[in-house]
């Protein structure tokens, strides 16, 4: 009897998602004073400007945030310098979000998904959890080679694994020990209190056959998916940026201007909002509520066309407050530091007029 791929990428994940609460709990257990560490995400939407909404311990969803975004002053506690953790865990954001959709899997994207579950495991350290998620990752192999005819898979290494695998440990300085007496809200926060941008850290989630067939509807559902995974983690985000890391996910190195314009239809199809300016947000309702900004991370500053121009107002927003004596040329300067930047280019000047026009 086969097995259906969409039932083994459920059962791979569920068998994760079962994994995940244990390892999160004990890292995060130190920083959030005997409170759940759903707490963390609370307070991180509060920071982000997001609205609040329920977090459950054992929804993958949840649990993937915590392992992919930065966790305000605690920053990344489960990866090392070579974010392995984050990286893997991100692909595996897409493919929660195209089970919710219901979208179906071909029996490569099963096996990818399965071994997906794996590296996670192995990347935490989890020996015992690493098992039971080999055994879903050869049965996936074993269908996708008998639907490929490829010749007989080889056996299942004794024990369910090939070999031990490494420990992953945290990186000593990514971690920020709560104290006693110190709020959830404080830890998040840190000591500089400042909201940083961080870009989609995934990688290829599918064939580029996606992108050549995306006139059909399963491969509309797959691309649109993924979309809403890198809105999800950077909006609000560029159209064109959007539509070039969507192509990056499906294989291709350079977006021409075609794939980009029926990427672009399927962007504008999927359940988000994008704006006058051409920015991309999860809801209308965000885009209309947010009153916060994000400084550039050290690694990756941003084009200064990538910063939506609602987000540049909320910068000069926050400068009027904080000294409303200054001139316009004055907080125009001041907003600009706040992302790094002293030269008022003419597409940095272009993005402030459209922030002026806001405020």
């Amino acid at each position: 009897m086969t097995a259906e791929p969409r039932q083994i990428v459920l059962s791979a994940t569920d068998h994760l998602a079962s994994r995940l609460d244990g390892i999160i709990a004990r890292v995060i257990a130190p920083h959030v004073n005997g409170l759940a560490w759903t707490a963390v995400l609370i307070e991180l939407d509060k920071l982000k400007g997001k609205r609040p909404s329920i977090v459950a311990a054992n929804d993958l969803q949840a649990q993937l945030r915590m392992l992919t975004e930065r966790l305000g002053g605690l920053g990344y506690p489960f990866d090392d310098e070579s974010r392995t953790v984050s990286t893997v865990a991100s692909d595996l954001r897409s493919v929660r979000r195209n089970l919710a959709h219901t979208n179906p899997f071909s029996t490569l994207e099963a096996w990818r998904a399965a071994d997906l579950c794996v590296r996670l495991l192995e990347a935490l350290g989890d020996t015992d959890g690493i098992i039971r998620a080999t055994e879903l990752r050869h049965e996936a192999f074993l269908e996708y080679a008998r639907e490929s005819g490829l010749g007989p898979a080889p056996a299942l290494p004794e024990g369910g694994r090939a070999a031990e695998t490494p420990k992953a440990e945290a990186e000593p300085g990514n971690q920020t020990a709560a104290g006693k007496g110190v709020s959830v809200e404080e830890v998040v926060r840190g000591a500089e209190g400042e909201l940083v941008y961080e870009e989609w850290a995934g990688h290829q989630v599918g064939d580029v056959a996606v992108l050549d067939t995306i006139a059909r509807k399963e491969s509309k559902a797959k691309v649109q998916a993924l979309a809403e995974e890198i809105v999800d983690v950077e909006w609000p985000v560029a159209l064109d940026r959007l539509t070039r890391l969507v192509g990056r996910g499906f294989g291709l190195g350079k977006v021409v201007a075609g794939r980009q314009k029926k990427i672009e239809r399927q962007v504008r199809n999927a359940d988000l909002f994008v704006d006058g300016h051409d920015f991309v947000w999860p809801t209308l309702a965000d885009a209309e509520e947010w009153k916060a900004f994000r400084v550039d991370s050290a690694n990756r500053p941003r084009r200064f066309e990538e910063i939506s121009p609602r987000e540049i107002a909320n910068a000069l927003a926050r400068v009027r407050a904080g000294d409303p004596a200054l001139d316009d040329d004055a907080r125009e300067s001041a907003a600009l530091r706040l992302f790094g930047r002293e030269r008022k280019t003419q597409a940095v000047r272009h993005q402030l007029d459209l922030a002026w026009e806001l405020l």
